[in-house]
């Protein structure tokens, strides 16, 4: 735990530091939670894993407050305890970061790491010792961050890592982390994976909710597995595998690398050539074929959201030139794009995508309101038969086209979200970090899509910062750095470690002519 803005010792005992026994949770009459144990014991990094829907966000709005058990016992220390709040959990050492930042964005980064605990003299904020204990907590980041500067004016990377120091300033002795690398470059990964090391050797218990198996087998000591609100198992995480663990997740094998799209690819439908916009990006040429999936990869920062959002006619004031189905286009707006035969799914689905006070089947067809509609009359029937379909084709977990899609999970918000765009059945299909923030079994269905609809026709610009990603869902992958494209090699003879390399602007020995050499080591799921 922290004290006065540095990690202290946190105490030990025989007992867990948490354990919820034989949990049932319910709303109304549908039960999420079935006789569910977990313990999680002082000085270690306990994984909750499971798809969409597993029961892992309930388990930890149990563990911090947002809801109470409706059968079974939450035990602190090993004595039976009852967490009225989350501020009640605060006072009983537990601390907890969300997914979504909970930030206030006008306020300074101090202001906001000691939020209504600021040190006062006299009665008035002190200011001075205000900026050195929120220092000296971020010092345990390696950050050297201006923490006078107001949270609106940093990166969304900083402040999850400025999220992450404002629960460990509250003298946690446990901390639950939902998420909490979903913003943050490998880099800062690592940063924070010193971290937490530091905080397990000092007794502080972790629970970590991530959908990366790769950083769940790095960090953690023990995994825990839920699936449809029932826990599977719980083992040792040397004593298992990432196999295993995914196929206890979804319930059958372990799904492996979708089959890539043809290699027999149509005409080009998007020719990009020399684009140009000051400050941003420079000289980007490519095209993309009928039938090919192309991946866009770079790290935060690289420009390459910039890049496909000037082709959908969301960014003004670049040159150069855009030829569709070979027509040169110079897109005013994404209304324009669409009508032209462009798709586009927008990395952040809350604020870009959908409308979470909506109905799913509502969202479904926001994009194609034409094909549902009979003298400028939607048609409830065509829209349900859409949504039921889709609903279908992606497993969606919901009570029906009437659901609002804001009390979805991620991942089923995910899967409507690109459903939406895949109903005008575009021509050209530009998605931004399509997995974010989903789970293996919903990755899966995806990837399974998208090559489904390569294999149709459809040319396919994927945007992502997931190598791994890319290396087995594209035929070919453009490497983006500083506004400029780095590299590009066939995604069958690509491996991450050359990808990061040429994303991060290192010179590589594995390139020619901008070109990775072979390289058979491939990375799934």
């Amino acid at each position: 735990m922290l004290q006065d803005g540095n990690i202290a010792t946190a105490e030990t005992n025989d007992a867990p530091l948490f354990e919820l026994r034989n949990i049932q949770k319910k709303f109304g009459s549908v039960a999420v939670l079935h006789d569910l144990n977990f313990q999680l014991n002082a000085g270690e990094i306990h994984a909750f894993v499971g798809e969409n829907g597993a029961g892992k966000s309930t388990c930890l709005g149990l563990l911090y407050g947002l809801y109470q058990p409706s059968a079974g016992g939450v035990y602190r220390d090993g004595q039976p305890v009852r967490i009225e709040s989350p501020s009640h959990a605060q006072t009983l050492g537990i601390g907890c970061v969300f997914q979504e930042l909970s930030l206030a964005g006008s306020l300074s980064v101090a202001e906001n790491i000691f939020a209504g605990r600021a040190p006062t003299r006299f009665g008035i904020v002190d200011w001075s010792e205000l900026r050195r204990k929120a220092e000296a907590v971020l010092a345990e980041f390696d950050l050297d961050l201006d923490v006078s500067a107001p949270v609106d004016s940093l990166p969304i990377s900083t402040r999850q890592i400025v999220e992450i120091a404002k629960a460990l300033s509250l003298n946690s002795k446990i901390l639950l982390l939902d998420e909490p690398t979903s913003a943050l470059t490998p880099d800062e990964v690592n940063a924070l994976f010193v971290v937490l090391r530091k905080l397990t050797a000092r007794g502080i218990g972790i629970v970590y909710v991530s959908h990366h198996m790769s950083e769940i087998f790095e960090i953690s000591d023990r995994i825990s597995v839920l699936r449809d609100g029932r826990k599977i198992s719980t083992c040792k995480t040397c004593d298992t595998t990432q196999a295993q663990v995914v196929g206890e997740m979804i319930g059958n094998a372990h799904p492996g690398d979708v089959e890539r799209a043809s290699n027999e690819l149509g005409e080009v439908v998007l020719d990009v050539q020399n684009l140009s916009h000051p400050s941003l990006f420079s000289d980007i040429s490519f095209s993309i074929k009928k039938g090919e999936i192309l991946g866009l990869a770079g790290l935060l920062g690289s420009r390459r959201s910039e890049i496909v959002r000037a082709i959908a006619g969301l960014l003004q004031g670049y040159s150069g030139d855009i030829f569709l189905n070979g027509n040169r286009s110079s897109f005013s707006s994404l209304r324009q794009a669409m009508k032209a035969g462009v798709g586009f799914v927008p990395e952040e689905r809350k604020t870009e995508g959908l409308f979470l006070n909506n109905t799913l089947g509502e969202n479904l067809v926001a994009s194609s309101l034409k094909q549902h509609t009979k003298l400028g009359i939607l048609q409830p029937h065509s829209i349900n038969e859409a949504a039921y379909k889709a609903i279908d084709a992606f497993g969606v977990k919901t009570r029906g086209p009437s659901e609002k899609i804001g009390s979805l999970s991620g991942g089923n918000q995910q899967k409507i979200m690109l459903a939406k765009w895949l109903e005008r059945s575009p021509d050209l299909l530009i998605i931004e970090e399509p997995t974010k923030g989903v789970d293996v079994g919903a990755k899966f269905q995806i990837h399974t899509e998208l090559q489904r609809r390569a294999a149709e026709g459809m040319a396919v610009l994927v945007v992502s910062s997931d190598f791994p990603e890319l290396v087995s869902l594209a035929n070919r992958i453009l490497v983006i750095h500083d506004g400029r494209i780095t590299g590009s090699t066939d995604a069958k003879d690509a491996s991450e470690d050359t990808l990061l390399q040429m994303a991060a602007g290192l010179p590589t020995t594995h390139s020619t002519n901008n070109n990775l050499a072979t390289n058979n080591n491939q990375v799934g799921f």
